[in-house]
């Protein structure tokens, strides 16, 4: 079981602005797999620059990250979708830690 203490650790080892750890897993074979997540509950939409904090769907994706050791690192992220009241148009916010177009296991 995953203890809070732990939560924190790996947040502060992961130091990813905005981002929380809120499980890990480890794998034999595999590696460690870091479920997180965003702390925002909203979002600046790209078209007008209004604030969004309305959820539209739930994406997730799982990022390769550098080793651990000699254990692989993956990073399981909910990727949220916004809706814009203003543009009536959804959006995903950009996710600052990775290259767009990021290979994606």
């Amino acid at each position: 079981m995953t203890s809070k203490k732990d939560i924190k650790i790996l947040t502060q080892l992961l130091d990813l602005s905005g981002i929380k750890v809120i499980s890990h897993h480890q794998y034999k074979g595999v590696g460690i797999i870091l479920q997180i997540e965003s702390i925002n509950n909203e979002s600046i939409c790209p078209r007008c620059g209004k604030k969004s904090h309305h959820l539209h769907q739930n994406h997730k994706s799982i990022i390769k990250d550098l080793p651990l050791g000699e254990q692989q690192v993956f990073l399981e992220i909910n990727k949220r979708q916004f809706k814009c009241q203003k543009c009536q148009k959804p959006f995903t916010p950009i996710l600052t830690f990775c290259r767009n177009k990021k290979k994606i296991y």
